[in-house]
């Protein structure tokens, strides 16, 4: 079965009041999965052996909890909104602000640093919301990529497969295969929590788990780390929630 899109009205009283569902099917998966993806848009997963009337099924059934999830998912909020109200970048242990302004004449992104501000001249052949996301995304691949080969060789660590990935939910994580992957919107948090959240995944190299044998090395190699731990929760909170673009 391909990948289907079904729009799902979640109130009889309110017909505008729908989500559409991306309705795939998986090899890997072992029972049906739903998940909010944002305030408009939901993934149902099922096994290669459901059929895709189980999942209509399976979906209609829970009409309540997706209306209930909606109503207090967090609002996703657009990168140019963000910069606007003051966001700032952290790509060192300076915060900079984002201005830009856009150029008929010009094909293709202009940056200029100015002390504490990073402009940009954008084209218009694109959205401004999908430019500040691909410059975003390619100045925290740079920067998050030497920052771990910093930090690593400081714990004396060695990690070679790194990647900056768009994750929707999480900061960071590293795989059975020492793999470790990082979310670009560490750049928009303050430097020591995006570092915490480096050496954090750093730690997983020796602790693939969250065993107390984990904290001990992690507070090891980054001292406080229970502090910035719950900073991370309460600063990471709306900016995890940042330029996600369907």
């Amino acid at each position: 079965m391909k990948d289907r899109v079904e729009e799902i009205v979640l109130s009889e009283l309110d017909p505008n009041f729908k989500i559409s569902c991306l309705i795939r099917k998986s090899n890997r998966a072992r029972r049906i999965n739903l998940r909010i993806r944002s305030r408009e848009t939901a993934v149902l997963t099922l096994p290669r052996w459901t059929s895709y009337r189980e999942g209509l099924s399976f979906l209609s059934n829970q009409k309540k909890w997706l209306e209930q999830k909606i109503k207090t998912f967090p609002v996703t909020q657009k990168l140019s909104e963000y910069f606007i109200e003051g966001g700032q970048i952290w790509i060192n242990k300076s915060p900079i602000f984002l201005s830009w302004s856009v150029n008929n004449n010009r094909k293709k992104v202009f940056s200029e640093v100015l002390e504490d501000a990073l402009q940009l001249d954008l084209p218009t052949t694109d959205t401004i919301e999908n430019y500040l996301f691909k410059f975003l995304r390619e100045l925290a691949r740079e920067n998050l990529k030497s920052r771990l080969f910093t930090l690593a060789a400081k714990a004396e660590l060695n990690c070679e497969n790194v990647r900056i990935g768009n994750q929707r939910s999480r900061w960071g994580s590293c795989s059975a295969r020492s793999t470790i992957s990082l979310n670009w919107r560490l750049i928009l948090l303050p430097y020591e929590i995006a570092d915490y959240v480096i050496f954090h995944e750093l730690a997983h190299l020796k602790h693939l788990n969250h065993s107390l044998q984990f904290w001990e090395y992690l507070e090891y190699i980054c001292p406080n780390s229970r502090v910035y731990d719950k900073e991370l929760l309460k600063a990471g909170k709306n900016v995890i929630r940042l330029g996600h673009i369907d």
